[in-house]
């Protein structure tokens, strides 16, 4: 019954519009709760921004909740309170960065968010791919998708290696394929993918 009334919980925000956005340790956490949330949780803590509004209604429902966040491959926003299960005060859940929650270090938006920043992310893959291909007789090159790495991606999520380089959070993945003329009417294809950071730097080239 908890576990439904949570995910109710989640649908309700995911359908919601969003509040304002505030700072980690503006959220009125108990400090020395929030000190054993962290040991508890065991893991690095990180600065967060989360939204007021989702704050308000976990209290709601659990008035004792500290929110703190945990840094590293898969960033985690972790909510501690007293569990009747278990009688310790403790990680009740944890949330990979989405909508209602974000490091604050993390970019705002991504570049691939608009029709324009995925046509840039996939431009600056198709110029670097050939080069780093290096073959004579270069026709022309397509993309196939351009990702974001997100924690919950089944494929494309932070630790993924791509050309050497393991991917981080936020990073992108562009999916491509260079064609070269061969000795028949067909063309030759290489496959690529590409390894982009946020601002569209190229970090990674692998060949497929």
């Amino acid at each position: 019954m908890r576990r439904l009334a949570a995910i109710v919980l989640l649908t309700c925000f995911a359908m919601a519009s969003w509040a304002e956005m505030v700072p980690g340790d503006r959220v009125g956490n108990d400090l020395e709760k929030e000190k054993l949330c962290l040991s508890r949780a065991k893991g690095k803590a990180a600065a967060f921004e989360i939204d007021s509004k989702y704050v308000a209604a976990a209290r709601a429902r659990h008035p004792d909740v500290t929110f703190v966040a945990i840094d590293g491959m898969s960033p985690q926003l972790v909510e501690c309170y007293l569990r009747e299960g278990t009688g310790r005060y403790e990680p009740a859940s944890s949330s990979p960065a989405q909508a209602f929650w974000r490091l604050q270090n993390s970019p705002k938006s991504s570049a691939i968010n608009t029709p324009k920043g995925n046509a840039d992310a996939a431009k600056v893959c198709l110029t670097a791919a050939p080069v780093k291909i290096n073959r004579e007789g270069f026709d022309h090159a397509v993309y196939s998708s351009v990702v974001e790495i997100a924690s919950g991606s089944p494929k494309y999520r932070p630790g993924l290696v791509i050309g050497g380089r393991k991917a981080e959070l936020y990073d992108i993945a562009v999916g491509g394929a260079a064609f070269y003329k061969a000795t028949g009417p067909d063309l030759k294809a290489v496959n690529f993918t590409c390894l982009l950071s946020p601002s569209l730097d190229v970090l990674a080239i692998q060949l497929n």
